[in-house]
């Protein structure tokens, strides 16, 4: 019983390290930039739920991803979307287009991964599946997640709740089993 609660308690404790709550994008430059470790780094994948095509490098400092669309169009009006975003966070990836795909690095300059990083990974997944599922007319034309950001950081926000929920639920099932 004590390896299950111990377990519980660790999730909690770096549960308690990495939630952050945002309300608005511009808000962003205001939070702390420490360096995540690996544990960190693996829970918030997991918690936010990052598409398995982010890697990271050995030293866990940058996080990198290739983003293929249909065509040039739907890549650059995902580039358009990130850019409006990226410039209220005030944090800005590194990235390099070539017709239909989208080649991204992000991190955190002097200090390695941080929670922008994964935020930003994390708008980014969201806004290449919304750009994915519309009809993009024109190359300048962005993702409705541009203009209703507060939805989209309404879901990162819940998904710390859902985790939450998950790893209770799972404590609860195996002290049942004792």
């Amino acid at each position: 019983m004590y390896r299950y609660i111990s377990s519980f308690t660790q999730n909690h404790l770096i549960m308690d390290q990495i939630k952050v709550f945002i309300k608005d994008f511009k808000d962003v430059p205001k939070l702390a930039t420490s360096k995540l470790n690996l544990e960190h780094i693996n829970s918030l994948k997991d918690i936010q739920q990052l598409s398995d095509q982010w890697q990271f490098n050995p030293a866990m400092t940058v996080i990198k991803r290739e983003f293929e669309f249909p065509t040039f169009k739907e890549s650059f009006a995902f580039m358009s979307s990130v850019s409006d975003i990226s410039d209220q966070m005030e944090h800005y990836p590194k990235w390099y287009n070539k017709g239909n795909k989208v080649i991204v690095e992000i991190t955190t300059p002097q200090v390695g991964l941080t929670i922008k990083d994964i935020l930003l990974a994390y708008t980014m997944d969201n806004i290449s599946d919304d750009i994915q599922n519309e009809d993009i007319q024109f190359i300048s034309q962005q993702s409705k997640l541009t203009s209703q950001s507060t939805t989209l950081l309404n879901a990162w926000n819940k998904n710390y709740s859902r985790f939450e929920e998950e790893v209770a639920s799972q404590l609860q099932r195996n002290v049942n089993q004792i």
